[in-house]
């Protein structure tokens, strides 16, 4: 996993900030399922956000993630449901042959979307085992605009987002699964102006501003967001919610 996919740094900001998957969703999983309790792998599951959403399904639900510090946050959350979470990367899932009736990837797949990593998804999937990939995709020009805001704060260049090119469809297309389906749904997220400097802080590029200038880069976000408010009445991000599934 690249560098700026370790989020372990930003924990805290990841845990306060990201928010839930609508209820579509995991009503379009359920519509999948054949059996009453699924076993369902949650592979990078992060701070279990996703996790703690599937296990409202009855399912026996294990997430994983190879940030030791975000699983640490998520196991606080066990006590309130049936969870497991397990250290492990995609590219060597510490599990045996057929273990789950569905592999679950909400906003990670684009980490590990190579052919080794999918392969081991397959291997770990039981014959017809579905996976199921989950992304919110933002508007560029959100996003973009507060990278902007950081780097004109700062006086130094930080990381771009990594290109949305992949594909997800393609990827399973390649990788011989079969039924592959793709559905999406419009959903928009409200902020106040703690609440997004919080998310802000929580995203893959934040690990690229240096931590002496960090203060300095949040007055300037601090800033742009006012703005925003001032001229919008509100500080929206507006997304699209993508799934595609496949069949092992």
């Amino acid at each position: 996993m690249k560098k700026l996919g370790k989020f372990g740094a930003l924990v805290k900001q990841y845990e306060r900030a990201r928010r839930q998957y609508p209820p579509e969703v995991f009503i379009f999983l359920k519509s999948k399922l054949a059996i009453q309790k699924p076993a369902i792998l949650d592979l990078g599951c992060g701070t279990g956000i996703s996790t703690r959403q599937l296990a409202r399904l009855g399912a026996v639900i294990i997430g994983c993630d190879p940030d030791y510090p975000m699983l640490v946050a998520a196991k606080k959350h066990q006590k309130i449901g049936p969870e497991k979470y397990v250290l492990g990367a995609a590219e060597k899932l510490p599990f045996k042959n057929s273990t789950f009736d569905v592999v679950t990837a909400f906003g990670a797949f684009h980490w590990f979307d190579d052919r080794k990593s999918i392969a081991e998804i397959k291997r770990v999937l039981k014959p017809s085992g579905i996976i199921f990939i989950v992304n919110k995709n933002g508007l560029k020009s959100w996003s973009e605009g507060y990278r902007q805001a950081i780097i004109k704060t700062i006086g130094q260049k930080i990381a771009n987002f990594q290109k949305n090119t992949y594909d997800p469809k393609r990827s399973l297309e390649k990788n011989g699964f079969k039924k592959i389906q793709v559905r999406r749904w419009p959903e928009a997220e409200l902020y106040t102006l703690d609440s997004v400097l919080e998310f802000i802080q929580s995203v893959s590029i934040w690990n690229s501003v240096p931590p002496p200038l960090r203060t300095k880069a949040l007055a300037g976000l601090k800033i742009y967001f006012k703005k925003m408010k001032q001229s919008k009445g509100k500080i929206e991000r507006k997304l699209a919610i993508t799934v595609v599934t496949g069949i092992k």
